[in-house]
């Protein structure tokens, strides 16, 4: 009896072990080959208040890049990057059109009411390509980019090779590789997978520190929720310094969704600083 249960206990060993590295494998190719459908995930069609004047920018790829204006420019103008699910319209862009900000929102390929699919590779030159379109309207010195979760990320490459007047970006993560792991982490069938060189798995670990050069260019101050379970405040420590260029702010009971909308006055004022001081925050 006993050297038949031998064999069995062997193969049930090596099932399981086939299985756990399936299960890991496949996570690594998502994240080396798929990444762009989970950073970009296709949305419904655009709802929002119908924008004052949308142009469109595509690629090779047929790709589009949605930039929507709302506002007139009195004092200067934002782009606005919003995080991985789009939806520009749950952002309330009064506060910064009442002031005298033209708001130029990006919707990404996808989402939006924008056609195509979002590609990391190609997302950078699509984002270049708009903010240079903006730049015709709206000089780099009276230009803020104001960047949300993912699209901060997406604001601070933009604005490395751009240089805008400032950049206010929004539930932060310092690098692309802590964002995802600190997602896997929050999930207890996920957890294991925290423990994969993810910095090296995936295509590019776009970084904070890498987007904004040593010194940045321009001014750069980061709203951080004290709340935010996704991009928590403890993994900026270090980079809120006179050495960085970058001062980070701590949003009392800001959470990831709701760091934005509690905020706004803090960031409008910021932005007017950035832009010279002019106009009033409302």
């Amino acid at each position: 009896m006993l050297s038949r249960l031998k064999p069995l206990h062997h193969k049930t060993v090596l099932s399981v072990l086939g299985v756990v590295a399936l299960y890991f494998a496949s996570v690594a190719y998502g994240l080396r080959f798929e990444i762009s459908r989970f950073l970009f995930p296709r949305m419904p069609a655009f709802q929002g208040i119908p924008a004052e004047e949308t142009f469109s920018i595509k690629n090779g790829s047929s790709n589009e890049l949605l930039v929507r204006r709302y506002g007139q420019r009195s004092i200067g103008c934002v782009v606005f990057f919003p995080g991985q699910h789009g939806a520009t319209a749950a952002y309330d862009f009064t506060n910064y059109t009442a002031s005298g900000l033209a708001v130029f929102a990006l919707a990404y390929p996808g989402q939006d009411g924008a056609s195509g699919s979002a590609e990391l590779s190609e997302i950078e030159g699509l984002v270049d390509r708009a903010v240079a379109t903006v730049a015709k309207t709206c000089p780099q010195n009276r230009t803020v980019f104001v960047g949300v979760s993912l699209g901060s990320m997406l604001a601070a490459y933009a604005g490395h090779s751009t240089k805008p007047a400032g950049l206010v970006l929004l539930s932060e993560a310092p690098s692309l590789s802590s964002a995802i792991r600190v997602r896997l982490r929050s999930h207890w069938a996920l957890a294991p997978l925290s423990l994969l060189p993810l910095s090296t798995l995936v295509p590019h670990d776009y970084s904070l520190v890498e987007s904004l050069g040593n010194p940045p260019s321009g001014q750069v101050v980061i709203f951080q929720g004290t709340l935010d379970d996704q991009t928590p405040i403890g993994l900026l420590k270090g980079l809120d310094s006179p050495s960085t260029g970058v001062r980070v702010i701590a949003v009392p009971g800001g959470t990831h969704s709701t760091t934005f909308a509690l905020s706004q006055k803090a960031q409008l004022a910021t932005i007017l600083q950035m832009l010279g001081g002019e106009g009033r925050v409302r």
